[in-house]
């Protein structure tokens, strides 16, 4: 997703969000091997942290799924805007958790030759209109699109606008426009060492893919990624059948909004529910493909614990604490998503609301469920 003002946590600039996710993963407990707690347990820990989640009045339903040591569960709270409680057909825009999926795909790209983390991007784009994609003292790399320090700008088009305005712009972003947008934008950042979380490098990262494949995203999502994962309800764009259980979002006023992530592209556009992204968490827990292994491996150096591998933010990579995680947002949902490999634990959270800190307190509320599980 290229065109939000920030897609992880609409409203809210990059730099805060980032803050307070490395704030809150910090002061979070430290995990261990203990054995996992029974199923009565971890049913206990869940209503209790997510029963105190939906006593905020913004908040009226979260649904969520966790694996623990290859035991599954899902779990849904409060109702819907139509009356309705949610289950697990329910879908929900998932925003920039779809980011993860890019880079699934990016580790495909890589171990199929398809393209190099370390050439140049420009060795991929027409030469003549992109010469000014440089960094200061290297070229500028699909690794430093995958890690946040290309810096290339958050969003390319479609800011400092009004919301009706900002959403009529969304439907107009094609891929045409993107490229040209993109042909005149200005680095904010020209070192490639400083993270600025950037919507339009994924986004590009996506469209280069398009490219060396010579296929549709939509395509490349079922030929390497859902094959991989068994996902049957994770959607690029919505069918008749599935739009019927798409859920409705609003925003910290309570005002009903439209689902964007019909116009976004491989930056956010996807839609799943608690059963899809609990096969998501699923084969990073239990797959032995090499695609899905290195999609986790470090791409940087770790600073303060915090790294990123694959478009993945990691934690204490390295360590028996080991976590990789990522948020999303768009105009009705916040989401969330964690992986502790080393623990076999996963956990995906998301609500149909967007305020801004949704985001902050899905990421608390994950803490303290993982935390309490492996006490």
């Amino acid at each position: 997703m290229i065109i939000l003002t920030s897609f992880d946590a609409f409203r809210i600039k990059t730099k805060i969000v980032r803050l307070i996710l490395m704030l809150s993963i910090l002061t979070s407990c430290s995990i261990n091997k203990k054995p996992a707690k029974t199923q009565n347990n971890i049913e206990k820990i869940v209503n209790k942290e997510l029963t105190e989640f939906l006593k905020g009045s913004e908040f009226s339903a979260l649904s969520g799924a966790i694996y623990v040591h290859g035991k599954t569960y899902q779990f849904h709270f409060g109702k819907l805007i139509d009356g309705t409680k949610p289950n697990n057909q329910t879908l929900y825009e998932i925003g920039s958790l779809s980011k993860t999926y890019v880079g699934l795909l990016l580790s495909q790209a890589v171990f199929d030759g398809k393209l190099s983390l370390d050439s140049d991007i420009r060795e991929y784009l027409p030469p003549k209109k992109y010469s000014h994609l440089k960094l200061k003292n290297s070229p500028m790399t699909l690794r430093h699109l995958a890690t946040h320090t290309s810096g290339l700008p958050v969003n390319l088009s479609c800011n400092d606008l009004n919301f009706d305005e900002k959403f009529n712009c969304y439907k107009l972003y094609s891929k045409d426009v993107f490229f040209d947008k993109l042909s005149k934008t200005k680095l904010i950042d020209e070192s490639g060492e400083n993270y600025h979380y950037s919507n339009t490098g994924i986004a590009l990262i996506g469209y280069i893919l398009e490219d060396v494949y010579n296929d549709t995203y939509p395509n490349l999502l079922k030929k390497y990624v859902f094959s991989k994962s068994k996902e049957t309800n994770t959607f690029y764009r919505l069918n008749k059948s599935s739009i019927k259980k798409m859920a409705v979002g609003k925003n910290e006023k309570g005002e009903i909004m439209p689902l964007a992530s019909e116009f976004y592209n491989s930056a956010g556009a996807l839609k799943s529910n608690t059963n899809s992204m609990l096969n998501y968490i699923k084969m990073y827990m239990n797959s032995n493909d090499p695609v899905v292994t290195q999609s986790l491996k470090l791409l940087t150096e770790e600073n303060n614990r915090l790294g990123r591998a694959f478009v993945w933010n990691t934690y204490d990579y390295s360590g028996s604490n080991q976590m990789f995680y990522h948020s999303g947002g768009t105009f009705g949902f916040s989401s969330w998503i964690a992986l502790y490999p080393k623990n076999q634990i996963g956990i995906f959270l998301v609500t149909n609301v967007a305020t801004s800190d949704a985001q902050e307190k899905l990421n608390q509320i994950s803490n303290k469920v993982i935390n309490e599980i492996m006490e």
